[in-house]
């Protein structure tokens, strides 16, 4: 039996990822804000008001979520609050 050195193992699906860029094309405007802004900088995102269901969140947005996901993986730290008398979720950076 041989064994072969320095044979570089293929992502799967057979896509080398290391030379192809996924990027969620549905919140991809969200990413030029993670390159720009700095601790202490905030950005808004209207939000939707759930006031029956299962679910237990009172008010949330998919982009403010989508933010704190792609900061988190940029390495930045965040926070958010409901702001309900302006009608958005904020979120800071803090880190």
């Amino acid at each position: 039996m041989q064994i072969d050195k320095n044979v570089p193992m293929p992502s799967r699906g057979g896509v080398n990822k290391t030379n192809s860029k996924k990027t969620n094309s549905k919140h991809k405007h969200l990413n030029k804000i993670i390159e720009s802004w700095e601790v202490g900088d905030s950005a808004a995102f209207e939000f939707v008001a759930k006031t029956t269901g299962k679910d237990r969140r009172s008010s949330y947005s998919l982009e403010a979520n989508a933010l704190t996901a792609k900061a988190r993986k940029a390495g930045q730290k965040t926070s958010s609050r409901v702001m309900a008398d302006e009608g958005v979720v904020r979120v800071w950076r803090v880190e």
